[in-house]
């Protein structure tokens, strides 16, 4: 669990970007937004494959326009090596 250091909760261990976590923000701090991108950064690999497109050209994908293909494309290269 990801502990946030954005807003002034006072004692909070709710879970970040959660429900209890939004309720608790618009109660003390509501200048505090929880942004698309800190969705994104809280996302593991299988959310984040479904979020984002077919990392493959058409012609490279195995499974053009077959959506559960193209998640599994996704979620084979958000876990290849992004060195080199």
């Amino acid at each position: 669990m990801k502990l946030c250091d954005r807003c002034r909760v006072p004692g909070c261990l709710l879970d970040y970007g959660g429900k209890a976590c939004q309720e608790a923000r618009k109660k003390h701090c509501p200048d505090v937004v929880f942004t698309h991108a800190d969705k994104i950064r809280e996302m593991d690999d299988e959310a984040l494959a479904v979020a984002i497109m077919c990392p493959h050209d058409d012609d490279k994908c195995p499974g053009p326009g077959d959506a559960k293909t193209c998640i599994k494309c996704c979620l084979d290269w958000l876990r290849e090596s992004a060195e080199g």
